[in-house]
């Protein structure tokens, strides 16, 4: 199975006054790496815009593991686990980037295609 990894640093603006990860911006993280891997296979936004579609998030299922902590060094992990008529579903994780068996969250994420009425519309080949 294809994977992406994304990496990423904690900055101030992630975290709280105690210098810990708000679990809000997890989902932030998310969705970079889903951004990012679209773009590096050719698939962003311009492209979406081009052939007149878009992705939006009908589901999150999100396990909250451990903290991150200000400037540690992350990556996201993410798969496709399955692929439906309309809709993507990624298998997401976030884990430290020098040790890698230590997962701080685990996401289940669905997208659905949808056109530019934002109805739901069969994914494109790719």
């Amino acid at each position: 199975m294809k994977e992406f990894i994304y990496p990423l640093r904690v900055y101030v603006e992630d975290t709280d006054c105690g210098g810990i990860v708000f679990h809000a911006n997890f989902l932030n993280y998310f969705e970079r790496a889903r951004s990012e891997w679209a773009i590096a296979e050719g698939r962003g936004v311009e492209w979406q815009r081009e052939h007149g579609i878009g992705f939006v998030i009908s589901s999150v299922k999100l396990d909250f593991l451990k903290p991150a902590f200000l400037h540690q060094k992350l990556e996201v992990v993410s798969r496709i686990k399955e692929t439906r008529v309309a809709s993507l579903v990624y298998d997401q994780y976030l884990r430290l980037a020098d040790v890698k068996d230590t997962i701080l969250c685990r996401a289940e994420i669905k997208t659905v295609c949808v056109d530019q009425n934002l109805r739901p519309r069969p994914l494109p080949k790719f």
